[in-house]
Order: C-alpha cells, then structure tokens, then sequence
C-alpha cells in the first residue's frame, strides 16, 4: 500500500465515533471533518451528500438518502409499496432500493438527484404516513400508484396481500374509496379489475397470481384456503377449490421439496382422491406457460 492511500485509510478511520455507520457530509463537517477525509476511498457514497463505512441494508440506504432530501420529500410508488412490504417483482423491488422513486407534493418541483426518480403527485390530508420511521404514501395510495407498474396478476397479488383475512393491511373499502377518488386516469382499469378479483383469503402472491390467471382464462373464481373435512375430521386445508366439481388446485412452492414435505403433501393428496377430488399441483415452472395448466384443469371442471 502506497503513502498516500495509508494516509487516506488512516483518515477514514479516525472519523468521529458519533457519525455511525451511516451519514451526511454536512453532519461530518459540522464535526469537524475534512474534505480530504470524506474522499477517503474507503467510504462509500451512496448518494452525493451522503457517506458510509460498511455496507448498508436497505432500509438504511432509504433512510439515509432522506436525510439528504428535501424535509417535505416521500417515498412513493415502488420504494412506498416496498417500505410497507407489499410483494413486488423482484425487479421491481430491487429499483425501488437502487433507484428510490421520491415524491413531493404539487406545486414543488419533483426532486432531480442522481439515482432518484422523482415524482410530484398531488396528495390529499391522508394520502401520506410513516413507515418504519421514514416519509411514505399510505397503503391506499401507494396501491393506486402502483397499478401501472405491475402486471395484473401480480397486482391483484399485492391486492390480496393488502386486505389478507390474516394480516390486513387496509381494508376492502378503503381501497375502493381510493380508487373512486383517483378517477379515470392512468391505472384505472387494473385497479377496477383487481377490486373484482381480489381474495382476502389469499395467502401468497403466487396463489394469487394463478386465481387471476385462471380467471381471466375464463375458468370460475374458485374459493381460496378452504378446510375440507370428511364426517367431522379434517383433511386438508388446500389453497383453491371449485366445490361442486369437487376439483382442487394446490400451488407447491420451494418449500414443498423436502423430503418430510413432499410426504405429507403426498399423503394429504391421497387422502383427497381418495375422497373424490382431483387434485392439479402447480409449480413455478407452470407460470412458463400458463395455457397448460388452464388447458388441464379446464378438462377437470369439463369432467
């Protein structure tokens, strides 16, 4: 290691204790901090004003970026729907961290920043909260934002994920009260068709994403999570179920592969043939080409 970048290590060493992990160059300087020792090689710089000594989770990096912000900026879109853990694509997820997209609300200009996307929305008294400490749109409006981001299986999916029976985030009503303020524009079909194929019994984006497949195949709404006993004692709880034609559609996820879980799956599926059901197992590699699985279980509900 040549003299020069000892020096700078030595520098980005001695920072003040008080700074942490994570901080401003105005914070640093107004401790007393060089320029020369922000420039230290080994910090990072996340975003310009902004300086850090190790590697930051994500919520870190979000929260670091406002401190840079403007006081009157939030989350919005993506980065919001992130913020209060509705399933993105993992894409979509990944943009929402490594390009926050940040809002403030109409007249202000949008923020220009490297590494931003910057939105200026018109926002209502309760169209903004706090999330996990940090500036965000609610989950009403965040889902509004989003309906043009996403396609329309996987936002009925965050639908879902939103009004779930288990955890809900927001309820069934809220959401249709959004959609009517929201109007016509951009995003309104989806948001219309995910308030008609959304479940509150869902309970995983992909279970989600397969119903609203299936549907706009033209196959019926089938019941969601449904217990199924036979003369009082349980049999299974099974993800969809079209109850007349006694026909069950189960998606298996990764942790279906282990061995003590694909024996129980195959006993509990057993155990329902063996009752009358037919039973179509869905996997990831199906959503490759969906017309096979809505060709197969046309032909059960035919049968």
């Amino acid at each position: 290691m040549g003299q020069r970048a000892r020096q700078s290590d030595c520098m980005s060493r001695e920072l003040p204790p008080e700074l942490g992990n994570a901080f401003t160059v105005r914070r640093a300087r107004g401790l007393g901090v060089s320029s020369g020792r922000l420039q230290a090689k080994r910090l990072a710089k996340p975003f310009h004003g902004a300086r850090a000594q190790r590697s930051l989770s994500e919520l870190e990096r979000l929260a670091l970026l406002f401190a840079v912000l403007p006081t009157h900026a939030f989350a919005c879109g993506p980065t919001a729907a992130f913020l209060h853990g509705m399933p993105l694509p993992l894409a979509l997820e990944w943009q929402a961290i490594e390009r926050p997209t940040i809002g403030v609300a109409l007249p202000s200009n949008r923020v220009r920043r490297a590494g931003v996307a910057g939105r200026a929305l018109k926002v209502g008294p309760d169209d903004l909260c706090e999330k996990t400490g940090l500036p965000a749109t609610s989950p009403a409006r965040t889902w509004v934002d989003l309906a043009t981001s996403v396609s329309l299986p996987r936002f009925v999916a965050v639908t879902d994920h939103l009004i779930s029976r288990r955890r809900p985030v927001v309820s069934l009503e809220r959401l249709e009260q959004a959609h009517s303020r929201a109007g016509r524009g951009s995003g309104a079909r989806a948001r219309a068709q995910a308030l008609s194929l959304c479940s509150p019994g869902s309970e995983s984006p992909r279970e989600s994403e397969l119903r609203t497949i299936l549907v706009l195949a033209g196959l019926p709404m089938p019941e969601t999570n449904v217990e199924i006993y036979h003369r009082g004692r349980f049999i299974a709880r099974v993800d969809m179920l079209y109850r007349a034609e006694r026909v069950v559609v189960e998606y298996d996820g990764e942790h279906h592969v282990t061995p003590g879980r694909w024996s129980r799956d195959q006993m509990r599926r057993a155990e329902l043939e063996s009752l009358g059901y037919r039973v179509t197992v869905v996997t990831a590699r199906d959503f490759d080409d969906p017309s096979v699985v809505i060709a197969r279980i046309r032909r059960h509900l035919a049968d």
